[in-house]
């Protein structure tokens, strides 16, 4: 579980330009503090021995640096780090290699500011987040949450927003309900959907009656 406090983030990237963006907005956000960034692999080996982190942010690019052995090992080797993937990748096979290696949590780089914030927040408590590009490929391919590794508990966040839309609520009624920007309700729709392993609102209103939420 986490210490109380802000979330401690290590950036780890080869592209210089990622790194600022993500620094300024770690550094922008009270809720966050920076610790360091690296740019290779072993520099990240040095920083994880060195600092102490709540949530490493990690690209995946290339099979020379910050490759799927080194994200793997590094997840093995720190079992209580929580891992947050951020990448160019939109090739589901390659996707579904991040995923089946543990990782609960994957972005894109052109996510935008509030995505990448939500997703290092819930990465913190050790939730599942994918962003909504990533739900969309997935849900493309037909992958079921259970043959992929993408299953996992509802959340509190997502229970309040499951009976909302249970009831008939739309995302952007939700999203007022729960001050919370449209896109966010859009996203935890998603991740709703692909965590149960559903496409529409009545196998929705089964889930939620056949386990009680709803009565």
């Amino acid at each position: 579980m986490k210490k109380p406090g802000p979330i401690k983030i290590i950036i780890a990237d080869t592209a210089f330009i990622i790194r600022k963006g993500l620094r300024m907005l770690v550094n922008e956000n009270k809720q966050f503090e920076y610790v360091t960034e690296v740019a290779d692999d072993k520099t990240l080996k040095t920083a994880l021995a060195k600092h102490e982190a709540d949530v490493l942010i990690v690209d995946h690019c290339c099979e020379d640096c910050f490759s799927l052995e080194t994200i793997s090992n590094i997840k093995e080797g720190n079992p209580e780090l929580n891992i947050l993937v951020i990448s160019h990748e939109k090739e589901v096979q390659e996707i579904k290699k991040i995923i089946n290696i543990g990782i609960k949590n994957y972005l894109l780089k052109d996510c935008d500011e509030e995505e990448i914030t939500d997703a290092i927040k819930a990465c913190a408590k050790g939730e599942k987040y994918f962003c909504s590009q990533i739900i969309d490929l997935l849900l493309e391919k037909e992958i079921s949450a259970k043959d992929h590794c993408i299953t996992g508990s509802i959340s509190a966040r997502e229970t309040d927003i499951i009976k909302l839309l249970v009831t008939g609520k739309r995302p952007k009624e939700i999203a007022a309900i729960l001050n919370l920007s449209y896109h966010t309700i859009v996203t935890h729709k998603r991740n709703i959907y692909v965590k149960l392993g559903i496409s529409n609102t009545i196998e929705l209103a089964q889930y939620a009656y056949k386990t009680g939420l709803m009565k």
